[in-house]
């Protein structure tokens, strides 16, 4: 979670007259009715909280994580005599300690004469971007805050004269991600910024498989005690399950919220538990055995590994309940017992060759769906198709011709064997390309698919030189860029990619702005930044050393050679301390404009 400390700055006006002042010194008010007054100022640690989810929903008022800086607090909060509510828009700055509110005149809160404190009660602290996104939020209680923040809003603080107390606040943002469902319903998790845990049950009567229904408990170990995120028997605490229009039922993976391990805790080592327990199910596969299943125990080791490498996705764990799973089966690994390695033993799976963990199986012939050549159709061959069936395959443009029968599988028709009537006359923008095989049917180009050349979206934006490592890997922030180990044995000479607005690492998501060449010799190391036409950079920013960055590849303005280069410099040399084979290098621009 991100912390953000107020300092609550004090300064009491006393009601003496002064008969000579410095420039640091203020005139007082020495009349009778002057009240002493408290000047508030915000101060914040900000740290990251990385690819993390939330559903339950008290978590809705959270809003979407980004990789965009702070600019503004809207800080709600009241005193006695405020009259209410007192709403302040207050600009955010940074230095070496982290960030802090600007000082503002609105912050001024009045202490009555006599009165050694006056009680301010926070009730609302939301961060914004330049843009006016909001990026950061103190939840409000009421809400089950457990075991991810320990202090929702709203609460007091006692603001005492000349006084300046350290006040720590909380808060969230979610990052969105969709579990991978092999076949299932495609179910969306709510987006968070607590790290998503997914789960999915196969439950066996007899030799058969079906989806499973269950409830689960989640407890989290802090190393002090143990703390229950989720209950059984709770809505969060089970699957959403249901009927297909085709009388099949259905199961979504069941996504829960979890945080991450608590500070101290090895890798290895476990600190969520959970028990699941199953549920009956009428009309499925009826009532059964309702005894919880043995707790089981995940480390981070074993949460991270459920996360794609996209940054978007993540795996789920599959469960199987009184099923005959082939013992020390790994899944995706095939044994001669279990072909396509899903865990579900051959003579037991609907698909013995094609990994489907799930066995779907939509005609309810039984055939599974992955192998099913006619899906929508129950058939008694092996292929899943009715006797003597022409039209091999499934029909996904829906227009009822099946398979081999529809010559258009993608385009609607009812007639001409599926496909429309004279697709493929027309060259509505005369480039020589028929409309049908056209990318760009009304734009002339005798290039790129019948379109005109893409240019880069124009825009300003941060930019990183791709590197070999993450800077989410080596700092603790969830900010997107790359760290380049750089190492001569690779070659003297070589030349890096440089990216704008690549968010969460995913270039496709970014703007090519052109490409660095760093050259090292010796203990020099030359720098050229070839930028591509159009583009301008400003605000330059260049880590150079032997030493990992760590922490510091997180904020720029920090990095250690920024005062060696100029704002908008192209080429530049850097001495390093020494002339070791390898050495590292961040370079990145604040503001990558064309």
């Amino acid at each position: 979670m991100k912390t953000i400390n107020y300092y609550w700055s004090i300064f009491a006006f006393v009601a003496l007259l002064f008969t000579s002042c410095t420039t640091e010194e203020t005139a007082v008010d020495t009349s009778p009715e002057a009240k002493n007054s408290a000047e508030l100022t915000f101060g914040a640690l900000l740290d990251n909280l990385a690819n993390r989810s939330m559903n339950k929903d008290h978590f809705s008022q959270v809003p979407t994580c980004s990789d965009a800086e702070p600019d503004m607090a809207m800080v709600t909060f009241s005193y006695p005599g405020s009259g209410g509510d007192k709403v302040v828009e207050v600009g955010i700055s940074e230095d070496s300690d982290g960030y802090f509110t600007e000082y503002s005149e609105l912050l001024k809160i009045p202490i009555a004469q006599g009165a050694a404190f006056t009680k301010v009660t926070l009730k609302g602290f939301r961060v914004y971007d330049s843009s006016d996104n909001l990026i950061w939020v103190a939840p409000i209680a009421p809400g089950d805050f457990a075991g991810y923040i320990t202090k929702p809003l709203p609460f007091d603080v006692d603001v005492y004269a000349n006084s300046k107390p350290y006040i720590d606040v909380e808060v969230l943002c979610f990052d969105r991600r969709d579990v991978n469902e092999y076949g299932y319903p495609f179910f969306d998790l709510v987006p968070g910024k607590i790290y998503p845990l997914c789960f999915f049950a196969n439950l066996c009567v007899g030799d058969r498989h079906f989806v499973g229904n269950y409830t689960l408990d989640l407890y989290y170990d802090d190393g002090t005690g143990r703390i229950q995120l989720y209950t059984s028997g709770d809505a969060n605490a089970m699957p959403n399950t249901g009927v297909l229009a085709n009388n099949n039922y259905f199961a979504d993976p069941l996504c829960l919220e979890v945080p991450d391990k608590p500070e101290g805790f090895l890798d290895s080592q476990d600190y969520l538990f959970y028990v699941i327990t199953p549920k009956d199910w009428t009309g499925n596969y009826g009532d059964v055995d309702n005894t919880p299943l043995a707790e089981e125990g995940l480390s981070w080791n074993d949460v991270n590994a459920l996360l794609n490498a996209d940054g978007e996705t993540n795996e789920y764990i599959h469960v199987f309940i009184g099923c005959d799973v082939i013992p020390g089966c790994i899944p995706g690994v095939s044994t001669a017992g279990d072909l396509d390695g899903d865990c579900i033993p051959n003579d037991d799976d609907n698909c013995p060759t094609t990994y489907n963990p799930g066995q779907a199986d939509g005609d309810d012939d039984g055939v599974g769906d992955v192998c099913d050549e006619c899906p929508t159709r129950a058939g008694t061959e092996a292929n899943g198709c009715p006797q003597n069936e022409p039209c091999i395959g499934s029909d996904p443009d829906g227009d009822g011709f099946f398979g081999l029968c529809d010559n258009c599988p993608e385009e609607y028709s009812l007639t001409n064997n599926g496909c429309p009537v004279d697709a493929c006359i027309a060259d509505s923008d005369g480039d020589g390309l028929n409309d049908c095989i056209d990318g760009c049917p009304s734009e002339y180009s005798l290039t790129n698919n019948g379109c005109p050349e893409t240019t880069p979206p124009s825009g300003c934006g941060t930019a990183f030189m791709f590197g070999d490592t993450e800077i989410n890997d080596i700092s603790n922030s969830n900010r997107w860029g790359w760290a380049e180990n750089f190492n001569t044995d690779d070659g003297a000479t070589q030349t890096f990619d440089f990216w704008r607005g690549a968010g969460q690492n995913d270039t496709s998501k970014g703007v090519k702005a052109g490409t660095v060449t760093i050259t090292a010799t010796g203990d020099q190391v030359q720098f050229t930044i070839n930028l591509a036409s159009g583009f301008s950079i400003s605000d330059l920013h260049v880590y150079l050393s032997e030493e990992q960055p760590g922490n510091t590849a997180k904020s720029p303005g920090k990095y250690n050679r920024n005062d060696e280069v100029g704002d908008s410099e192209t080429s530049f040399t850097l001495t390093r301390t020494s002339d070791d084979d390898s050495f590292w290098v961040i370079v990145h621009a604040g503001d990558t404009c064309n």
